[in-house]
Parts: structure tokens; sequence; C-alpha cells
């Protein structure tokens, strides 16, 4: 089901070229697109536009499709192009007219972006809360280790004394200074894109100040025009913040494989977190920060 089906079919290579990956991806934002429904659909009953029982039916059925996203049960199938017609399509087929009202006043454009900016707020969140947790490992270790020596380096050859201290408190500014750039993000991602449209609004009287309050959004995204230009701007200031968390978790990495060679032995890691040889049986291998640092500089 399409909700821009018009009667027609369209070719099946069409079809796979322009759906691409969206079912796989849509996963993620399948319990943001509920959310939003179900503020979507609490707006509509207070303006009138469906009945309370309609309301009561359309939130009932999201609950349902939520518990199923908690419980691993949820699945895009193939008949569906993405995450929004299948949640429409489980509300008509269960609730017939119902269902097809919670689309009123909402278009394509407005439904996917709130979704997208849910998204990135709670991931934004939750990163924040790792980064800020790692920062405050790193303070706490360049504490206990701060009066503990420390070749500093430049270019590779000993320059300067330096300290634990030093080094574990470098790491943990940077992961700070990181989170401003989270946080950016944050607030990019935090205006209510609900109500907006295809880009010009709606003629339904609709509360947009309402469903700010329903999804937790700190404002709303005032202009409808402007409101799309959001596109693409919220991911990329989240692009931007993770690159620079990459950029000091590449770092750290770096100086925790070379600090561990035995030419350095600066830190010893625990044997858990090495690999070994399959010829060299004295190898300890770091492959942990190894890959850590891979992963960033993708």
């Amino acid at each position: 089901m399409k909700i821009w089906e018009k009667g027609f079919s369209v070719n099946d290579k069409i079809e796979r070229f322009t759906v691409g990956q969206d079912r796989e991806l849509d996963m993620y934002l399948a319990p943001f697109d509920m959310l939003a429904s179900k503020a979507q659909a609490k707006m509509l009953a207070s303006i009138g536009m469906i009945s309370q029982e309609e309301e009561s039916q359309l939130l009932t059925g999201l609950n349902e499709l939520l518990a199923q996203v908690e419980n691993g049960t949820f699945q895009i199938e193939s008949d569906f192009e993405d995450v929004h017609s299948k949640i429409e399509y489980y509300l008509i087929d269960k609730f017939g007219d119902a269902g097809k009202k919670i689309h009123v006043a909402r278009s394509r454009n407005d439904q996917v972006l709130t979704a997208i900016q849910l998204f990135i707020k709670d991931y934004t969140e939750k990163i924040g809360a790792k980064i800020l947790e790692l920062a405050e490992l790193l303070l706490q270790q360049g504490e206990k280790y701060k009066n503990d020596l420390l070749p500093g380096y430049t270019h590779f050859q000993a320059a300067m004394p330096s300290s634990f201290g030093l080094w574990f408190g470098a790491y943990a500014e940077h992961l700070l200074l990181d989170m401003s750039l989270l946080e950016a993000a944050h607030t990019v991602a935090d205006h209510n894109p609900l109500g907006s449209g295809a880009g010009f609004g709606s003629s339904f009287g609709i509360d947009r100040e309402q469903t700010t309050r329903e999804m937790g959004f700190a404002n709303v995204a005032v202009s409808s025009v402007g409101t799309q230009m959001l596109r693409g701007k919220t991911e990329k200031t989240l692009a931007f913040a993770i690159a620079g968390v990459a950029g000091t978790l590449s770092k750290l990495a770096y100086d925790l494989v070379l600090y561990n060679s035995q030419d350095l032995g600066f830190v010893l890691l625990p044997k858990e977190f090495t690999t070994g040889s399959s010829i060299m049986p004295h190898k300890k291998n770091p492959d942990v920060f190894e890959l850590v640092r891979a992963h960033c500089n993708r």
C-alpha cells in the first residue's frame, strides 16, 4: 500500500530504485513515527476533526504497534514502501475510516521530518549521556594518576615532561567540547515540523502548540517553508557533531595503541581487552582500540 497511490502501478525496477533501503532504515524511525501519530490523533480530537471514539481507536492501534516495536515483532513487509504506509495500513485495516483520518492536515513531508527530528533528539540525548560518562571516567583516572609522569612527545620524540593527569584531562576536555556540537544538533532537532504540510501549511485549524507539547519539542518550527528547509540541515549538524566525537576517540584509541606497545609500555591493557596471534604466542594485540580508530576514521 502506498499513501500516494492513484490507481496505477509502478514498474518494479523503478520501485526498487526509489525505495532503496527505506524499509530497513525506517525501522529506526518506527517508534518516533508512532509517537508523532499519537500526538496527531490527540490534536485532531481536540479541534473536533475526529471523535473521541476515533481518537481512542487510533491511540489503541498505535500503542499496539509500539508494543510490537518494543518486543521485536514489528516488521515492514515488502508490500509497503516505508514505515509510514505500514502504520497507516494497520490503522485502516483495523479501524476503517478512523484509520484514514490520521492523515488529515498532514503531508508525508512533515510526517517524515517529524520522525527524523524526534529520532535525532533521542539519539543526541543517548549519545550525549555516554560521552559525559566517558569524560567523567577520564577525569577520575586523571585525578588518580595525576602525579604519574609521562613523556610529552612532539614529532614522535620525547620533548618535555608531562603526566597522565594532563593526558587524561585533555581527552575529557575535548569530549566536553564535542558535547557542545552535539547540543547544537539537539537544538536544531528540537523544533516541531508537524503541521507544516508539504511546505505551505494546512487550511485546517490545527493546533501546532499542542503537538509540540505532546511530543516534547521545545519549539514550533514556525515558517512552513522554512520547516522543509530542515531536511538535511539537522542531519548535517548531527554528522558534524559525530565527526567531532569520532576525531577525539580516534586520537584516544591511537594513543592507547601506541602507549601499549612493547617499545613504550606506558599502559598495560587487560588480557581480556587483547587478542593473540596465530603464529606468535607472545603477542597481545590491542584490536579493540585499533577497530575503534578504524571506525572513527570512516
